[in-house]
């Protein structure tokens, strides 16, 4: 596959990139990838790259959106209100406001409130003023003097009001927002269920329009048309899905008093600020008219992203519930010409394995691999493998989740896993388990590249191991045994004695090179972490063995199966491997 092959291609070079900069946490987890969104819809640097090689704006649309043709809103929805009501679209600024500010820039407008649609003041150009409760169940407008000094302006009213113009030159402004806005009302909507102040700005489909600039105004004509359509079909789509303002429900009224918001869960309106500033923006909105797209007799959802990893995205491999059968998947080659000069063709991004560990529950993650693909190319299913609560786990979650929980900048990447020891495969039985053994500070390996897993565990290792796993202080006066006098791990040793863990092999000598058996490796546990011995044990092969108590207590807390389902195997050395499972799942136990 095509997207497969540029994600293989990137990997090395996103590896390097990785590997640039300052001191930082080691990067576990590299992900290589293409394209910026969701991709599903028009690929916006796609439609550049059209517009500029001469495609229309239909073209571009009928590129990206399956069967869909373009009409008129009037056409598309007739005897809705989106057509009926010349202001259908409530578009939510604010919200959960205590007190809302707002300036006349320019023109006059009126202060009411909306119950009785009583108007307390006309207000002049320059004019600030603020409104909310009056701590009586009313609310009031304050006139704000330039001295700082505030004056109620009329009686006190309802808490629903509106700033009304009285031409379409007026332009109001809310200063929280940094935003100027003309062509609408500026509504006060008090939330049913908090009692706070929800500021909506009601405006006409077109005028609405006008405010976003979704794309560059240096892009091509039919580049900025396209968008202004999609953005539009966008608009219509969601308005009529959640009501006009007089069928609005109750969780409406109290989220927001909106059937669209004026950030990114919809899409950016800027009003008059962003009108003003995109002049071929507003050009495309009035060669565009009122148009949208439309499928199966209703407005056609206008969905958009930055660029695509390739091809663009179905609908149902990205979003849950809903039909619609113009979002497919489509070759997505243009996003990726010369006439693009798209930004987003590749990215990388690394994390340390503690950043996945915390954003999918483990507390260690060992190995991440992509192991299903849509048809774009794109990761369907990520699996996770690591260590949750001492035991070896896995999880599958899909390439959104991994997108979302990680802020990838798209869901169509290959994910390279650097191991912490390179005779450590990701994919080892263990290697969660050595993982945590390593960040815990227990172990920094057998070199600084190796873990050596296979090797044989001695008893100057196990007594290092449990002392910095059990966190025990340096044992005080001489050591008691006569054949560790020296021994790099004396002073373990010696811990490990004081602490009452071990007597050792005889009572002067501690054996430290022998190798330690599964049995042993129970007792030393066992000890160590102060457990209870269980009565019974379920392996036929310890039945009467010395320490047949602390293998049943191993089991009993889940610390070990066995090496098979009915044997423990106690007379088996211990390899550094299962030291490290045995340490972590007592660690947790």
């Amino acid at each position: 596959m095509a997207v497969r092959r540029r994600l293989v291609a990137l990997a090395f070079s996103a590896a390097l990139l990785l590997g640039t900069g300052g001191p930082a946490a080691a990067v576990d987890v590299s992900f290589a990838g293409v394209g910026w969104g969701h991709g599903v819809g028009l690929s916006q640097y796609g439609a550049k790259a059209m517009g500029a090689d001469g495609a229309s704006y239909d073209q571009i649309l009928h590129r990206y959106f399956t069967g869909v043709a373009i009409v008129p809103i009037a056409t598309a929805v007739p005897d809705t209100f989106v057509t009926t009501d010349p202001t259908p679209f409530w578009v939510g600024l604010l919200q959960n406001s205590s007190v809302v500010s707002f300036t006349v820039e320019s023109g006059q407008a009126r202060l009411c409130f909306d119950p009785t649609d009583a108007c307390v003041r006309t207000a002049q150009p320059g004019a600030t003023f603020r409104f909310g409760p009056d701590g009586s169940g009313s609310c009031v407008f304050l006139h704000l003097a330039p001295t700082g000094e505030s004056s109620v302006v009329g009686l006190p009213g309802s808490c629903d009001a509106s700033v009304r113009p009285l031409s379409d030159q007026t332009i109001l402004a809310v200063p929280y927002k940094a935003r100027s806005y003309r062509h609408g009302i500026l509504r006060f909507r008090e939330s049913p269920m908090t009692g706070t102040i929800h500021t909506v700005y009601e405006i006409g489909v077109d005028d609405y329009m006008r405010g976003l600039s979704e794309v560059p105004d240096s892009w091509s004509t039919a580049a900025i048309e396209a968008q202004v359509v999609v953005s539009r079909s966008f608009a219509v789509w969601y308005a009529l899905d959640r009501g006009g303002e007089s069928t609005f429900s109750l969780d409406r009224r109290n989220d927001c008093a909106c059937n669209l918001r004026d950030d990114t869960s919809d899409q950016v309106f800027r009003g008059w600020t962003g009108e003003s500033s995109h002049p071929n923006w507003v050009s495309a909105v009035s060669s565009t008219a009122q148009k949208v797209m439309v499928s199966g007799g209703t407005v056609a959802l206008g969905l958009y992203s930055s660029s695509s990893g390739g091809s663009t995205e179905d609908y149902a491999d990205v979003f849950v519930g809903g039909i619609h059968p113009y979002l497919t998947t489509v070759f997505d080659s243009p996003a990726f010409a010369d006439s693009a000069a798209n930004p987003h063709t590749s990215w990388g991004a690394g994390y340390n394995q503690g950043a996945l560990a915390d954003a999918f529950g483990f507390s260690w993650v060992s190995n991440v691999e992509v192991v299903e693909r849509n048809d774009s190319g794109s990761a369907r299913t990520v699996r996770l493998v690591g260590v949750v609560d001492g035991q070896r786990a896995e999880t599958t979650v899909t390439g959104v989740e991994m997108r979302t929980a990680l802020s990838l900048r798209s869901t169509t990447f290959e994910i390279i896993v650097t191991p912490r020891f390179e005779d450590v495969p990701v994919d080892a039985l263990f290697a969660g388990e050595i993982l945590g053994l390593h960040d815990l500070g227990i172990t920094s390996g057998c070199s600084p590249s190796g873990f050596c897993p296979e090797r044989t565990v001695t008893r100057a290792e196990m007594a290092a191991f449990l002392v910095r796993a059990l966190g025990l202080s340096a044992a005080e006066g001489a050591n008691p045994f006569v054949d560790v006098d020296g021994h790099a791990l004396e002073a373990e040793i010696s811990a490990l004695q004081a602490s009452g863990i071990t007597g050792g092999c005889t009572p002067t000598r501690f054996c430290p090179e022998r190798a330690v058996t599964r049995a042993e490796m129970a007792a030393f546990v066992v000890r160590g972490f102060g457990s209870a011995s269980a009565e019974a044990t379920p392996f036929v092969d310890t039945d009467g063995h010395f320490f047949e108590a602390e293998i049943s207590t191993l089991r009993a807390k889940g610390i070990t199966g066995g090496c098979t389902p009915t044997q423990f195997c106690p007379e088996r050395a211990v390899t550094r491997a299962e030291m490290a499972a045995f340490l972590i799942r007592a660690l947790a136990s």
